[in-house]
C-alpha cells in the first residue's frame, strides 16, 4: 500500500510540474498597456516550442523554457506597412522580446520579465490563429 501511495504521489507531482511549466502552450495572450495603443498578440504552439503573434505584421519564432526561465529566439515577420505609431510599437516590442529571460504565469495572466527589469503583462484571449 505504501508503494502504491508513493507511486501515485510521484505521478501527481510529475504531472503538476510538467503542466505548470508548459501551461501557456496552445494559448494566446494580448498585451496590457501596449505602447501607442497597439494590439499586441502573443501565442504559443500547442505541440512545439514555437511562438507567433501579430501587431501590424504577423511574427513567429522559437523559444526555450526551463522552469520559469524563457528565451525567445529571433522573430521572423511579414513586412506590411501600417500606421507609423503602430509600426513603432511593433518595432520596439520585437526588439524587447529577445531580452525576456523569465516569466510568471498566474491564471490567465502571463508576465514576461526582461533582463533590464521591464515587465510585459499579457492576458489570455480566445485563439485567433491556428498553429
Amino acid at each position: 500500500m505504501k508503494k502504491l501511495l508513493s507511486l501515485m504521489f510521484a505521478l501527481v507531482l510529475t504531472a503538476a510540474c510538467s503542466s505548470s511549466e508548459n501551461s501557456f502552450k496552445g494559448k494566446e495572450y494580448k498585451m496590457n498597456d501596449a505602447d501607442n495603443d497597439a494590439e499586441i498578440i502573443l501565442g504559443f504552439d500547442g505541440e512545439e516550442n514555437r511562438y507567433f503573434g501579430k501587431v501590424v505584421n504577423n511574427y513567429f519564432g522559437q523559444y526555450e523554457v526551463e522552469g520559469n526561465t524563457i528565451k525567445f529566439g529571433p522573430a521572423g515577420a511579414t513586412m506590411m506597412a501600417g500606421p507609423e505609431n503602430l509600426m513603432k510599437a511593433e518595432s520596439q516590442y520585437l526588439m524587447t522580446l529577445p531580452t525576456v529571460n523569465a516569466f510568471v504565469l498566474d491564471g490567465s495572466k502571463l508576465t514576461l520579465k526582461t533582463s533590464d527589469g521591464k515587465e510585459l503583462v499579457f492576458e489570455e484571449v480566445e485563439k485567433t490563429q491556428e498553429k
